[in-house]
């Protein structure tokens, strides 16, 4: 009885919305243009106005120190803690807990986006490889060691 009531609501669901089930799944073909490249503003007075809605294709290296396909924000990564990439586990931590200061990193700061970072832009990581081993990350940056604290496949990452 509890599936036939069930059954019945989504159904009449269905029937009620606005568009078709095979509308609502419809299987649009690659390539094709889903929206328009503009629109026109008309105001009471004077001609219609048009408004480009297209965008630009962005510039490599425009904005300095930008992540370049990053695969997780650093809000993600610390929201989720630890990230399993690339055979690799990453966690944090952030200098506002353990400073560092003792770490030779040239040009240490903390980069656009919250990552402690060197003069040359490797993110810093904590690991058991040699130091200045360089790594690639889902965060946009490669990372380079200077700093031991984990073994083998994990890597801490220094943040703001």
């Amino acid at each position: 009885m509890g599936a036939a009531l069930a059954a019945a609501g989504f159904f009449g669901a269905i029937a009620a919305a606005p568009i078709s089930a095979s509308a609502a799944f419809a299987i649009i073909p690659p390539g094709a243009d889903l929206a328009p490249t503009s629109q026109f503003y008309s105001a009471e007075q004077g001609p219609a106005i048009p408004i480009d809605l297209g965008t630009a294709p962005a510039e490599e290296g425009k904005l300095a120190g930008e992540p370049v396909n990053a695969l997780f924000s650093l809000e993600e990564f610390m929201f989720r803690g630890a990230i399993n990439w690339g055979g690799y586990k990453f966690t944090y931590y952030s200098q506002q807990v353990l400073p560092g200061e003792g770490l030779a990193v040239p040009g240490r700061h903390v980069n656009p986006a919250g990552y402690v970072a060197d003069a040359d832009g490797f993110i810093v990581l904590a690991g058991s490889a040699p130091k200045g081993t360089v790594y690639e990350t889902p965060f946009g940056y490669q990372g380079k060691i200077y700093d031991r604290g984990t073994v083998g496949t994990h890597l801490d990452v220094y943040i703001r």
